[in-house]
C-alpha cells in the first residue's frame, strides 16, 4: 500500500512500556473517505505473565496537546513467550472543530496487564482509507 514517508506516525522503535508518539497536525481534518494508520510490528513477546499491547490513534481536537482522546483503537495484541509479528490498520476520520485550532493526531501503544519483560518493535505510517 502506498505511503508518504513525510507522514510517518512513528519511525521503527522498540518499546517495553506504554508510549505516545509525536503529534501530527491536520488543520483541515482528513479526506472525505478518511485515512488508515498502518502499524507493522515484530518481536511482540513477554518472558511470562499476562500482557497486552493495544495501538490507538489519539486525537487532540482543541489544539492544546494536553487533552488527548483515544478515539480509534486496534484489536489488542496478547503477548506470549513466542515472538509475534503482524500488520494492523486503524481507520480514522476526523473533522476539525476550528481550522485555527489545528486538530492533531498521534499513535499510541499502551501496555496493560502484568507481563515480565514485555517488548514490541513497530513502525506506523498513514495510508489512504480507500483507493
Amino acid at each position: 500500500m502506498p505511503q508518504d514517508n513525510n507522514l510517518l506516525l512513528q519511525a521503527l522503535v522498540t518499546k517495553t512500556a506504554t508510549f505516545n508518539g509525536a503529534a501530527l497536525i491536520f488543520p483541515g481534518g482528513t479526506p472525505r473517505r478518511g485515512l488508515n494508520a498502518r502499524i507493522i510490528y515484530t518481536a511482540a513477546n513477554q518472558a511470562s505473565g499476562s500482557g497486552v499491547f493495544t495501538f490507538s490513534v489519539d486525537v487532540c481536537y482543541d489544539g492544546v496537546p494536553t487533552v488527548w482522546n483515544s478515539d480509534f483503537l486496534a484489536p489488542p495484541i496478547t503477548l506470549t513467550t513466542t515472538a509475534q509479528s503482524g500488520e494492523i490498520f486503524i481507520p480514522f476520520s476526523i473533522s476539525p472543530t476550528s481550522v485555527a485550532n489545528g486538530t492533531q493526531i498521534r499513535l499510541s501503544c499502551t501496555l496493560s496487564g502484568s507481563p515480565t519483560t514485555p517488548t514490541i518493535t513497530y513502525s506506523g505510517s498513514i495510508v489512504p482509507g480507500r483507493p
